[in-house]
């Protein structure tokens, strides 16, 4: 018996972009409304009528999306605005403090450039726990201390985002979608220009948060220097486009910049970005920057590398950023590198796992009252934020790579000061003139040595492509599959070793990771359970 169609996966609706056809648009926008109603009654008791903010990446298909929702949405009196190309964080943030009630964001994130998909955002309570992180800050829900016994009892600094779509509304647009429908209903004209309003909110965001952020009491915030930074950007011809150079130049880096069209078109995620960190890579060492960052297509995960090109990934930052913080516990999936437990009992920060996706992280953060989470790819919950924010990612991995370097350098000048003293006294004693020279190398700190607390295990990831079919069986947990997962599970338990196998809630991919203790090993396990899934094919 055919199942009901699930149209939202781990991050709401992705598919081959020609999918989203103008009844499939319609068919989104009746549930919308069927979830949201068409008014909201304000303070002194009157109507008014729903808004819906619109924005997405720089795909093609992304402005002919646009238009179909702009259409759609007139066409049952919703009110609405198109901020155009912005990052998903940018546009979940704007939003709610522009005081629109539900935010649609077209992207596929780091598919290729055929595919599109659809986020959206509902209005949420306030994410509290910015200043839980600092001495004189403030406790998330209200008392509390971190690893390091530091107290956490202060009044919580709120940012106000939007969360993502509830049950109930996925619910609502997917009983729409089961039977497009067409309308015919009045029409509400409303147009404005709002991408710079939005842009700007975002990045006086950015700017707030990173003056913030830190173990340091309020008296001691002020705005981070970058100055002495070269730092190489990938923006993967997607929506940081529009603010990457821009944010990093505020704080004073060089930046040399790479992938940054931000027209529509289609070479977004095309052999670069987050899922292709090659030629970020090139230029950090042709350029010898002091590292890099790469975002995905629409900015909400971020991966780095360092300047001999080591990739810094989620598991890297969370580690790094939880010990810059002394936070006492952090999120992170059951895909993270096992190396993390390692970790946790050597510093005592507790480990609390969750299932893969950013919104399993981001829910178990607030249910917990967890202020940091993140995944290995890049998606990193910050504290006070609701989602990741590749951008807002790789500033704090920035802000904390340039206070090491500012204490390494101010260290040093005690150490040379000290040494010069010595030996001018020497050289009075003796009568003579050294040479000058020094015990101290201000030249290492890097962006591998803020995260040197983190020693990973050794780690392959396979991505098997697969029917649609087969992609179920193991999306659903079907007999066949955790037959399967039970096999290779025992064979390796035999060696130590650790699996996973779970599909891709995005792709038609099947994921195989394994950990264990020799590389080449385990890639060559990898390959052959790929081929073995293969196989499968036929019994489905």
């Amino acid at each position: 018996m055919k199942g009901k169609i699930r149209y939202f996966g781990t991050d709401g609706i992705r598919q081959k972009a020609d999918a989203f056809t103008p009844g499939f648009i319609q068919a989104i926008t009746l549930g919308i409304v069927r979830y949201l109603g068409n008014a909201r009654e304000t303070a002194d008791g009157m109507e008014r009528p729903v808004k819906v903010l619109l924005g997405g990446d720089t795909r093609e298909s992304t402005e002919w999306i646009l238009r179909n929702f702009e259409e759609a949405l007139e066409t049952v009196g919703i009110d609405h605005g198109n901020v155009g190309v912005l990052p998903t964080p940018a546009i979940n943030y704007a939003f709610y403090q522009m005081g629109y009630d539900l935010a649609i964001d077209v992207t596929a994130s780091h598919n290729p450039a055929t595919d599109n998909g659809i986020k959206i955002f509902e209005r949420g309570d306030s994410i509290g726990g910015l200043e839980a992180v600092m001495p004189g800050g403030v406790g998330f829900k209200g008392t509390g201390t971190t690893s390091s016994g530091q107290d956490l009892s202060h009044e919580i600094k709120k940012y106000p985002f939007g969360v993502k779509l509830s049950q109930a509304g996925v619910n609502a647009i997917e009983n729409a979608l089961e039977n497009e429908t067409g309308f015919d209903v009045g029409v509400v004209e409303f147009a404005e220009d709002l991408h710079a309003d939005a842009k700007s909110r975002y990045l006086d965001h950015l700017k707030d948060y990173l003056e913030h952020i830190g173990p340091t009491t309020i008296s001691d915030r002020q705005k981070p220097d970058f100055s002495k930074l070269k730092i190489g950007l990938d923006c993967a011809d997607g929506a940081t486009s529009v603010v990457a150079r821009e944010i990093f130049e505020y704080f004073g880096a060089k930046v040399e910049v790479i992938h940054d069209d931000s027209s529509y078109g289609e070479n977004i995620n095309k052999n670069c970005g987050s899922t292709h960190l090659e030629s970020l890579i090139q230029l950090v060492k042709e350029k010898q920057l002091d590292f890099g960052a790469a975002f995905d297509g629409d900015g909400d995960r971020c991966l780095m590398v360092d300047a001999d090109g080591t990739v810094i990934d989620g598991d890297d930052m969370v580690a790094c950023i939880a010990n810059y913080l002394g936070l006492p516990k952090v999120a992170v999936t059951i895909m993270a590198n096992k190396g993390l437990l390692n970790w946790s009992k050597e510093t005592g920060v507790e480990l609390v796992m969750t299932d893969v996706g950013d919104q399993n992280v981001s829910a178990k953060m607030r249910e917990d009252g967890i202020l940091l989470g993140g995944e290995q790819s890049g998606h990193i919950i910050l504290p006070g934020e609701s989602m990741g924010d590749g951008i807002l990612t790789a500033l704090v991995m920035t802000k904390i790579y340039s206070e090491t370097l500012a204490r390494k350098q101010s260290e040093d000048q005690l150490i040379l000061g000290y040494e010069a003293i010595q030996k001018a006294k020497a050289e009075e004693k003796e009568g003579v003139k050294s040479e000058s020279t020094s015990s101290t190398d201000s030249g290492n700190v890097t962006l591998k040595s803020i995260c040197s607390m983190l020693k990973k295990l050794p780690q392959t990831i396979k991505n098997q492509p697969v029917s649609h079919a087969l992609k179920q069986v193991f999306r659903t947990n079907a007999e066949v599959a955790e037959e399967f997962i039970r096999q290779q599970t025992k064979e390796l338990e035999k060696l130590n070793w650790s699996l996973n196998i779970r599909a891709s809630g995005t792709e038609e991919l099947v994921r195989v990771t394994i950990w264990g203790d020799d590389p080449e090993r385990i890639r060559a396990k990898a390959d052959e359970i790929t081929e073995k899934l293969t196989l499968l094919e036929d019994l489905i």
